[in-house]
């Protein structure tokens, strides 16, 4: 937790503030006795209340404390005792698991209590009530970020061991995949090589006679060249912070099913047929699925 002093500033918490409160401490003095019994009257309709108020020597022990906090709220005293009585009651709310929620709900209570007392002792209208109202407001609010604070420190301490080890493994996380990620574009170019091999291989067909064959492989080879080209530049762009592109690796499927059509088409056997429709349509569902693909990344 912050300091209270830094707490005070972003809550624009001035000296004017405390001493409008110490101003107002002997008017809610009066209702010191009044306003536990004000709570309890409102925190009945919890319907936790009664798991953790369970018998008299705690409610007694509850009362008085809530005596002691209401009386507090006013006695111009917001240094770094007061920070640290605050957390220990933050503390105390998680150690018995009691919900935020209800600490939200209660601090409410006490504003429109504060509220209904200023009400009743000065003029409804008063320029001078709303004034005072304002730095009630303010050190309710701080209280509140304290003790819910408490809840949040909590949370990190039961999900985490530790925060350093935490950042650490988030560090080494992100370093690892960029790695990988580099990785992968090497393998790519690689690859983008292995392809541009196979491109010449495919062309030599043509010039041993067998054009029909050497057309449709050179074509397959430079469909795969596409792709590995596409899936580089993807890959590029994901290392510069774009979005992952399905519709790429979709594109990879694609055609990869389409070159494998062009084989097939060389050979004039009853099976191979049977093959070419099989790759016929799942060349459609491909198609279909990579242009449902792509107008949705278009329209995101």
């Amino acid at each position: 937790m912050e300091s209270i002093e830094k707490v005070k500033a972003h809550y624009n918490f001035t000296t004017g503030d405390v001493e409008n409160l110490k101003q107002l401490l002997p008017l809610m003095e009066k209702h010191e006795e009044e306003f536990p019994k004000e709570f309890y009257g409102h925190i009945k309709q919890f319907e936790d209340t009664p798991k953790f108020l369970k018998d008299e020597a705690t409610i007694k022990r509850h009362q008085d404390g809530l005596k002691k906090w209401f009386v507090d709220l006013f006695s111009g005293e917001y240094g770094t005792q007061y920070l640290r009585d605050l957390e220990r009651i933050g503390s105390a709310h998680v150690k018995i698991n009691l919900s935020a929620h209800y600490v939200n709900a209660a601090m409410h209570f006490v504003r429109l209590y504060c509220l209904k007392i200023l009400e009743k002792e000065l003029s409804k209208d008063s320029s001078e009530g709303r004034y005072l109202m304002k730095s009630v407001d303010k050190i309710l609010d701080i209280n509140l970020d304290v003790l819910t604070s408490s809840y949040i420190e909590e949370e990190i301490k039961t999900v985490f061991l530790s925060e350093k080890l935490e950042s650490y493994l988030i560090q080494f996380a992100n370093r690892f995949s960029y790695g990988l990620n580099l990785i992968l574009v090497v393998g790519l170019a690689f690859m983008g090589i292995l392809v541009m091999g196979l491109f010449v291989y495919d062309i030599t067909h043509i010039f041993t006679g067998e054009i029909e064959k050497g057309l449709l492989g050179t074509l397959g080879s430079l469909l795969m060249l596409w792709v590995v080209i596409e899936l580089l530049n993807t890959e590029v762009k994901h290392l510069k912070g774009a979005k992952f592109a399905i519709k790429v690796f979709i594109s990879v499927a694609l055609v990869a099913v389409i070159r494998k059509l062009l084989v097939t088409t060389l050979k004039a056997e009853a099976l191979e047929t049977q093959l070419s429709i099989i790759l016929i349509a799942a060349i459609a569902v491909l198609g279909v699925i990579y242009w449902l693909t792509a107008k949705a990344e278009k329209t995101e």
